[in-house]
């Protein structure tokens, strides 16, 4: 599967500031609208463990990755850093997939946001997870 195919469509190559999300190869973006975004990844050497499967630390940054970008409000100012996360590994994922995640966010608060995700190759679902939030406000709004 040559790299073009495999990255669906709507997701667009970005950069991000995130120096851990960079060097890990979180480099594509699906801007769903009203605030909500997909993280892709499309999987190479970099991701896979020893055994040859993406491994589950790559999942879990991408989910991470999600939901705290989904966490927050339309506010491109406004932080989020993760409080707590279970994640649940469901089936794996090879080098040459492309996976991305689908988020929804269950509640927010003014301090808080509860978030569930997960990262899928095509339907298939590899993991779940869900997370409680810390909405990191813009100073005129704390």
């Amino acid at each position: 599967m040559s790299a073009p195919d495999a990255v669906p469509e709507g997701f667009v190559p970005v950069g991000t500031d995130d120096p851990h999300e960079r060097h890990n190869g979180l480099d594509y973006r699906n801007d769903m609208g009203d605030g909500r975004v997909e993280v892709g990844l499309l999987a190479d050497g970099r991701h896979i463990n020893e055994y040859d499967w993406v491994h589950g630390g790559v999942m879990m940054t991408m989910a991470d990755a999600a939901m705290c970008m989904n966490s927050r409000w339309r506010d491109p100012a406004e932080g989020a850093i993760t409080v707590s996360a279970t994640n649940n590994f469901v089936k794996g994922a090879r080098t040459g997939e492309f996976l991305r995640t689908r988020t929804r966010v269950v509640r927010r608060t003014r301090q808080f946001s509860f978030v569930n995700c997960e990262v899928l190759v095509g339907d298939r679902v590899c993991m779940t997870a869900s997370a409680v939030i810390k909405r990191l406000l813009p100073k005129g709004d704390r």
